[in-house]
């Protein structure tokens, strides 16, 4: 199994996501489950690519670089390096479950799945935030291929990457959607949305701008409405 995180300036919030991800990858080594950790350091200047040496050299996670910027290019770089027959995209500001990976197994082995997503919940407290990750939780659950569409926690099969992936390189919204939304369309009987996996993830993007929850609802409609509403997304937020 493989965990994947792309990283680009997140050295603030790297640390514990990593953390997160050694305790769930050291609970499925008790499990008998070899899990490698690939982090890709995607063109940061904030010393992201310094803080993964003392993680390479302390837990043997593997960093690897990539200049050219875009989150859907560090995860099929990060998919290049990765010999996992289960692939698990974790975004740096998104913390594993404990035993999140031991799940995601069972439902690939032994339910026979190709993908999936799980539950977010907001690291942030505050009303605002439990509002927004509890209406998207709900929005995922709808019928629909487009509905089943979360980078910050995913898992896919290889095999399922490579026939309906890789990630969508000329969108900065729904990058995921050629792989999720496919594996729903074609074989939905072997897609899984398990809300009982909760990945805590940092809802800053909307915090920490004006109006900021608002915005980023209707940047998310226009994405799903038209192609020209996926091109642009700020990652300004730190």
């Amino acid at each position: 199994m493989s965990v994947i995180i792309p990283a680009r300036n997140e050295a603030r919030w790297l640390t514990s996501t990593l953390n997160s991800a050694i305790a769930a990858a050291d609970q499925a080594a008790a499990e008998l489950i070899a899990t490698e950790i690939i982090v890709v350091d995607n063109g940061s200047t904030d010393g992201t690519w310094d803080l993964l040496q003392q993680f390479t050299i302390r837990d043997d996670i593997r960093a690897v670089r990539l200049a050219d910027l875009g989150a859907a290019r560090a995860r099929n770089h990060g998919r290049r390096h990765a010999r996992g027959r289960i692939l698990v995209f974790v975004d740096a500001d998104t913390h594993l479950p404990s035993d999140g990976l031991i799940r995601i197994l069972d439902w690939c082995d032994g339910w026979g799945k190709e993908a999936g997503i799980t539950r977010l919940s907001g690291l942030e407290r505050g009303w605002r935030a439990w509002c927004w990750w509890t209406f998207w939780e709900h929005v995922r659950r709808l019928p629909l291929p487009y509905a089943k569409a979360m980078p910050a926690l995913m898992f896919c099969t290889a095999g399922a990457f490579d026939e309906f992936g890789p990630f969508n390189e000329e969108v900065a919204i729904g990058e995921e959607w050629p792989i999720l939304a496919s594996v729903y369309r074609h074989r939905p009987r072997r897609f899984v949305y398990d809300r009982s996996i909760t990945g805590l993830t940092s809802s800053r993007r909307m915090e920490r701008q004006s109006f900021g929850y608002v915005r980023t609802f209707l940047k998310y409609v226009w994405a799903i409405l038209h192609k020209t509403g996926r091109i642009h997304y700020t990652d300004q937020i730190r």
